[in-house]
């Protein structure tokens, strides 16, 4: 039960961070917003991690595997992730992303010997099909986020990487539960894509400007570091195949507070709530015990 409660505070905590990012979204790139809010993540991270970590029993294997976790997402996935919401809007990219569970529940079943009940299979199929249905709504006439299908790949790809990430996370925590030290670890292991794409794209070190982006990004940072925590020790009480589907529900908490902030720059249309809301009922069967 804690487990699940820390999975659902910590996709209202993401959702809100979300929020505040696309606020400011068009006045940086994907790679500099990504860069600041890892920073910012980093500083309030390793000094919790330092005081709240029994080191005496710390395993190599498990750093090792938080660090690999942490390159994938929030790695790889927040650039993705972030890119994705510049092209789609922030209640369509977060929708699109929130069907991670149908990849991280069967990665679960293979490498984790984790069981699934036929109702949990057709609440991932719900889940599936809701993310579909975000996407069409999200085309309709008077829609203001017009996109190109090639754009469906930040978040497609965005949650492969969040799903085997996942998968990473959990076999950490079960060779060494200690959830900050994780996610202290992972959010430097990172950095890594964003410094291979330093060194090898000019343009790129043109744009970078840390001193805007973490003026304008650094409560969304501190927000997501909190999300972390919270996602770790969600994984450190309960299962992959309950925990990673709670915190696919970001899409409710990011569309009602998009309502609540963005009514300027983006629209939550009715179609796209009962989308929404079928993802969510998905999310509700695929956590199920039957």
């Amino acid at each position: 039960m804690i487990g699940v409660a820390l999975a659902i505070i910590s996709a209202a905590t993401s959702a809100l961070s979300v929020v505040l990012v696309r606020k400011y979204s068009n006045q940086s790139s994907a790679f500099n917003i990504s860069l600041a809010i890892s920073w910012v993540g980093m500083l309030i991270l390793w000094p919790l991690a330092l005081v709240l970590t029994d080191f005496s029993s710390a395993n190599i294997m498990s750093v090792l595997l938080f660090a690999l976790s942490g390159v994938l997402t929030p790695g790889f996935v927040r650039l993705l992730y972030y890119q994705g919401m510049k092209k789609l809007g922030a209640p369509v990219n977060s929708s699109l992303f929130s069907i991670y569970p149908l990849y991280t529940s069967l990665l679960a079943v293979l490498f984790l010997s984790e069981i699934l009940a036929p109702g949990n299979w057709v609440g991932i199929l719900l889940v599936f099909s809701g993310g579909i249905l975000v996407e069409w709504t999200s085309r309709e006439a008077n829609n203001q986020n017009k996109h190109s299908r090639k754009d469906l790949i930040y978040p497609v790809m965005g949650g492969i990487a969040l799903g085997v990430g996942s998968i990473f996370r959990k076999y950490a925590l079960n060779l060494f539960d200690a959830p900050v030290l994780g996610v202290a670890v992972a959010y430097t292991a990172s950095l890594l894509p964003f410094l291979v794409m330093l060194v090898f794209s000019a343009p790129t070190r043109k744009e970078l400007s840390l001193k805007r982006d973490m003026r304008l990004f650094w409560v969304a940072g501190v927000g997501q570091a909190i999300t972390w925590m919270l996602s770790f020790y969600a994984l450190s009480f309960d299962e992959v195949s309950v925990i990673t589907p709670l915190l696919s529900i970001e899409p409710v908490f990011v569309a009602l507070f998009a309502y609540l902030y963005l009514r300027k720059i983006e629209r939550v249309s009715t179609k796209l709530v009962v989308s929404i809301a079928l993802t969510v009922l998905g999310v509700v069967l695929v956590t199920a015990k039957f």
